[in-house]
């Protein structure tokens, strides 16, 4: 059996090989972590009793911390040292109070649905669970959480917190979970259903970025090191999702034209993006550092993943420079205003962005989705990257910015 030592850095790095696999705690007997082959990580104890060996699940790495883990074993083992089985006396205490809570509901809503989804959406339900859901029901029998403590809790957030737009995912979040319950008989009815949403929190977005704004971003991307500086670039030159462009595989790019696997697509379709002259100049760049990686962006600390977070350099923007209200989505969107002001008509526009509502996908065969409109964006793009060339040619505003 595999073992390390566990301890916060060594259990994060530990990757699934693209297979189930069960790695031991060398500092506390029994303790093992499970991980599937999405990359899921579960705690539990293995141990033995009447001759059998039994593994009770102690919980998913994060929401519990290695120390709780191995308290938890610690308090295991003396019930298996009393003659008790921990498991078994786990579903005691389920039959004597015939209920499951809400934390064993989730448990199981961890384990069996949040790895049909993308990893980005798996770990916002998991961060909303453990600190907004978990606090407040966890002991709670499911079945006993009622609407009035439901809406209690979302008022808390939009009103008292001032946060609607956040109540608003959490209402989505705990929907999801009561509906999961339903279809595996753990509760009757989804409470959520009949609670209305906040609207006044989920106002859009409609930043964009003046033609002075953008030179003054670029000169503080210029003074970024490397890879985030040329994610930020390719943002602001491709148009296309952060998470996507940050995952850019060299095996996803052939000739010009670099596609989005479906994996990573938010439609679950693959998506062309035909690569500019600026484009390409950044690919050229990251052949040179990265070339050896899987990765275009790899990441500086671990060259075998690609680069994960923004949130540094995008704080560094908005404390540094004018541009306060500074969000790498927003590149996107001003990549989207001037393609609309270029003239290039709202189909193409949606072919680009693989913004469904924009691009009609609804009246169109899978298959021409995928091939459609290719010279069309092609030219579009090529012209948005001269448009970029000449709005950072008119005048050097660089930020220098210390690190």
């Amino acid at each position: 059996m595999a073992s390390i030592r566990f301890n916060h850095q060594a259990v994060k790095a530990i990757e699934s090989q693209g297979k189930r696999i069960e790695i031991f705690d060398e500092g506390e007997k029994g303790l093992g972590l499970r991980v599937t082959k999405n990359g899921t990580k579960t705690f539990f104890y293995r141990y033995r009793i009447n001759n059998k060996i039994r593994r009770y699940t102690i919980g998913q790495f994060d929401a519990v911390g290695i120390k709780e883990a191995r308290d938890e074993v610690s308090r295991l083992r003396v019930m298996v040292l009393d003659g008790l089985d921990p498991q078994a006396e786990r579903q005691k205490k389920k039959n004597i109070h015939g209920l499951k809570t809400f934390s064993e509901l989730v448990e199981e809503f961890k384990e069996k649905y949040l790895p049909t989804l993308r990893e980005n959406t798996q770990k916002e339900y998991i961060r909303i669970i453990d600190k907004e859901l978990i606090p407040v029901f966890g002991k709670f029998p499911v079945v006993k959480i009622t609407k009035h403590e439901i809406v209690e809790i979302l008022d808390n957030k939009a009103y008292k917190d001032k946060s609607p737009t956040m109540a608003n995912r959490i209402r989505s979040r705990l929907s999801r979970i009561f509906t999961f319950g339903m279809e595996r008989g753990h509760v009757e009815m989804n409470p959520i259903q009949n609670i209305s949403t906040y609207k006044q929190g989920e106002s859009k977005r409609h930043r964009y970025y003046s033609e002075e704004e953008i030179r003054k971003l670029w000169g503080f991307f210029e003074d970024w090191g490397e890879p985030t500086q040329s994610v930020l670039q390719m943002l602001l030159i491709c148009g296309q999702r952060k998470t996507e462009t940050m995952q850019m595989r060299w095996i996803d790019i052939q000739g010009k034209v670099w596609t989005i696997p479906a994996s990573l697509a938010k439609n679950k379709q693959p998506h062309d993006v035909p690569l500019s002259s600026m484009a390409l100049e950044i690919i050229g760049r990251m052949k040179k550092l990265n070339g050896k990686s899987e990765y275009v962006f790899a990441s500086p600390q671990n060259p075998k993943k690609p680069l994960d977070s923004l949130s540094r350099v995008r704080q560094a923007i908005k404390n540094n420079t004018k541009v306060s209200d500074f969000r790498p989505h927003d590149l996107r969107r001003t990549v989207a205003t001037y393609l609309a002001k270029l003239g290039i008509e709202r189909t193409v526009l949606g072919k680009i962005l693989n913004h469904k509502g924009l691009a009609g996908d609804g009246q169109v065969t899978a298959i021409y989705d995928r091939h459609s409109y290719m010279d069309e964006k092609h030219d579009a793009l090529e012209l948005w990257s001269k448009n970029l060339r000449k709005i950072l040619a008119e005048k050097n505003n660089k930020v220098i910015v210390g690190r």
